[in-house]
């Protein structure tokens, strides 16, 4: 699959909108502008290139959107991980430092579809521990899953099983200080008050813009382009593979008890 060019066609994102930060209650405008502009040259892009590729072969729907997400929207989201990796006068995310790993993920279908295919082993240990955790956190909210002191079932030794295939929200966390996500992880585990932990929320948001981007790809491919609990949309897949097939058929199959707002 080609690059797109730098004349790739533009797609306003108005109609999916774009996430903010907790942290990040305003944006200014000439962010909001530039976000928006990238997030829409990445759907016009995607939506593109998605077409040629499958008018030339219609069973390669799904290889077509999987490509487009590791090469076209991570592409991006990692150009903004570098900008920050290569400014940033402090970045404590490292390898093994995991307290980020206890808290909701939001993502694309695509992206949970990335992360089930590490586990299509039958005999992968992972894949039982993704459908313990589902059920346990069926029902939580977001404060009273941080507070359970589980963790994300794809963590392994304080490391991300699918790391290259980590998804957008999980690249978007980059923190200053691993002192503040420690002590904001123990207080949730003992019951305490939730505390701060300062964020590069300007590089979030920019990733944000290409989750969005990536669901406009989806919306104008008639597929569905909610947002859904990680955990919860792998675990779906893993007890009936047929879910994509459906999905990619155009069908709702991830429901509301799976659904981000």
């Amino acid at each position: 699959m080609d690059a797109p060019s730098q004349d790739a066609p533009f797609r306003s994102i108005e109609d999916i909108g774009i996430r903010l930060p907790f942290s990040l209650p305003a944006v200014e405008p000439e962010m909001q502008a530039l976000v928006e502009h990238l997030a829409g040259l990445t759907r016009g892009a995607g939506i593109v290139m998605a077409a040629q590729e499958i008018a030339a072969d219609p069973a390669s729907a799904l290889a077509t959107i999987l490509a487009l997400v590791k090469l076209l929207v991570f592409g991006r989201a990692q150009q903004t991980v570098d900008e920050v990796t290569s400014k940033a006068p402090r970045l404590d995310c490292k390898s093994g430092c995991a307290y980020c790993c206890y808290q909701t993920v939001e993502v694309t279908i695509p992206e949970a579809i990335l992360v089930a295919a590490h586990l299509a082993d039958p005999a992968d240990l992972r894949r039982e521990t993704v459908l313990e955790t589902a059920q346990a956190f069926a029902g939580l909210s977001d404060q009273e899953r941080c507070r359970t002191g589980r963790p994300c079932p794809l963590l392994v030794d304080d490391k991300c099983s699918v790391y290259h295939d980590r998804p957008l929200m999980c690249r978007s966390i980059l923190a200053v200080d691993a002192g503040q996500c420690r002590a904001a992880h123990l207080s949730a585990v003992g019951g305490g008050p939730d505390l701060p932990v300062e964020y590069f929320v300007n590089a979030q948001y920019h990733i944000f813009g290409d989750q969005a981007g990536l669901r406009g790809i989806l919306k104008d491919m008639g597929l569905q382009y909610d947002l859904v609990e990680l955990t919860q949309a792998v675990a779906a897949i893993l007890r009936d593979p047929g879910i994509i097939d459906r999905w990619l058929a155009r069908e709702r199959v991830f429901g509301p008890d799976m659904i981000r707002a």
